[in-house]
């Protein structure tokens, strides 16, 4: 019944397209501590651990995962974690959470008041700042939920639901539903206790996921399904849980792959799809869950009888909203830091001579010059802000996208990333698949226009297949890409349409 699964679900999304913890501070004294050990798909890939703080009447509650898994032939290691302060009495204090995933760390902080919530993000010595609207009542802080878990597991409640806050998914409140499936004895460290087993879902993520507590109400361990493995945290000792393997640094052929692992392999009948102009898809989920992808961009879709049918259009476009509702596609964040003084010369550079240039010709002059700016193409880092890419010239599809989107709102062109597979005729020892990829979309002429900065020959074609959009905004990354994994592993390809000529797929 804890959110700690979500966060840690949530971030393979930002791995295959890392969080620390802040150390108690002086005055505050751990009340509560846990260590686990965490294993995906059976092999170790790191440490969870879950810390309750108190000083004076402010309570704390702190968590921290630490992932390492292969991509592709880069180790990468990726530290979730966050902290929320409260009072006894339940009223919320301050939230902060620390990312840092190859580049420089960057921390978000929250602080509540009477009337909003104050957003303070830094990186690098720049700072911005915004102000939130507080939640609807009625929401849980986490030692409120805490209570209320614990609460139900003494009193033999059988289902408990509350809606609760997640600093990795800013100030947008989650539901979380558990239901007791079980009674009886569980095992800790190799001792049998009493204690019961629960299944439990949030709002954000759709996953059914297994908790085991003992009487106390101490989670002792914790199954989250993935189609790419399962991913198991286990109640251990400190020593055990960062002696493990999975520690950051851990080579890549120690770590679980996940890149390769996540591919679709297509059929020999389904030609070269790069540059194609229009592709239709026909998609199912192999676990048989209902599939909502987005229309946006250059993707429409419909439902057919196994799945939906997605047809991409290379140069195709759907309607942007305007007015204020195009604010959140402009402002600066801790991913698009366009207060970034490089990033502002960037764009300038970019530009030059292109005064009386379209929107689109614009555009497409900031996607060359990304493409052409970013020198080393590697899966060394996992999701960097743009000012990171600015400076080290290096990156993966999401350093590009970041970057792309970064220069377009300095140019004054609103613009925000998009996620989801690619055809890549090889790619890491893959030929004719596809892979999970990143683009960016810029609001060209009123309408969501592609763009993919990683593409020599074409800004975009029907060879994309879109499953979600994010803003880049601060502290919503998480809930934004949280679909992502949930098909992973889990996505098959029908049937592909190119030219009018409909080609199986295996």
């Amino acid at each position: 019944m804890t959110t700690t699964s979500s966060r840690i679900v949530r971030s393979i999304a930002l791995i295959v397209l890392a969080f620390v913890v802040h150390p108690a501070a002086a005055g505050w004294t751990t009340v509560e501590e846990a260590w686990y050990t965490m294993t995906l798909g059976g092999q170790p890939c790191g440490h969870l651990r879950i810390e309750f703080q108190q000083d004076g009447d402010l309570f704390r509650t702190a968590s921290e995962s630490t992932l390492s898994v292969g991509r592709a032939g880069a180790a990468i290691s990726v530290t979730v974690g966050s902290t929320f302060d409260e009072r006894a009495d339940g009223t919320p204090v301050a939230a902060s959470i620390t990312q840092s995933m190859g580049g420089a760390p960057t921390t978000t902080s929250w602080t509540f008041g009477p009337n909003g919530i104050e957003v303070k993000a830094e990186q690098g010595g720049r700072v911005t700042t915004s102000t939130k609207p507080l939640p609807p009542a009625g929401w849980l802080t986490p030692r409120a939920a805490d209570a209320l878990r614990k609460k139900a597991l003494k009193d033999g409640v059988a289902i408990v639901e509350f809606t609760t806050i997640d600093p990795q998914n800013g100030t947008t409140p989650m539901t979380v539903k558990s239901q007791r499936t079980g009674t009886g004895p569980i095992t800790v460290m190799g001792k049998q206790v009493p204690g019961t087993t629960w299944t439990t879902r949030t709002s954000l993520l759709p996953i059914d996921t297994t908790e085991e507590y003992d009487a106390n109400g101490l989670m002792v361990r914790q199954v989250t399904p993935m189609a790419l493995g399962q991913i198991e945290a286990l109640l251990t000792t400190k020593d055990k849980a960062l002696g493990g393997g999975g520690a950051a640094g851990a080579p890549a052929a120690a770590a679980p792959e996940l890149v390769v692992a996540s591919f679709i392999q297509l059929g020999a009948s389904v030609p070269n799809l790069n540059c194609a102009e229009i592709v239709v898809w026909d998609l199912r989920t192999k676990d048989g869950s209902p599939l909502d992808l987005p229309d946006a961009g250059g993707q429409t879709t419909s439902v057919i009888e196994r799945g939906e049918r997605v047809t991409v259009r290379r140069g195709g476009s759907t309607p942007a909203p305007t007015g204020d509702a195009l604010k959140e596609f402009l402002e600066p964040s801790q991913m698009c830091d366009t207060n970034d003084a490089r990033l502002k010369a960037l764009a300038k550079r970019a530009l030059r001579g292109k005064d009386g240039a379209s929107t689109a010709e614009r555009a497409e002059a900031l996607r060359v010059f990304v493409l052409e700016y970013i020198e080393r193409k590697d899966l060394g880092s996992a999701f960097v802000s743009a000012s990171d890419v600015a400076r080290s010239k290096s990156g993966d599809c999401s350093e590009h996208a970041v970057l792309l989107a970064a220069l377009l709102r300095c140019a004054g062109i609103p613009a925000r990333g998009a996620t989801g597979l690619v055809y890549a005729d090889s790619f890491a020892g893959g030929k004719h698949v596809m892979g999970w990829h990143m683009w960016t979309q810029a609001v060209i002429d009123g309408a969501w226009v592609d763009l993919d900065a990683t593409r020599p020959d074409c800004p975009f074609d029907g060879g994309h297949i879109l499953t979600a959009v994010t803003a880049l905004g601060d502290g919503g990354l998480g809930s934004d890409l949280g679909s992502v994994v949930t098909l992973m592993g889990n996505l098959a390809v029908e049937g592909v349409e190119v030219g009018g000529a409909r080609k199986p797929a295996p």
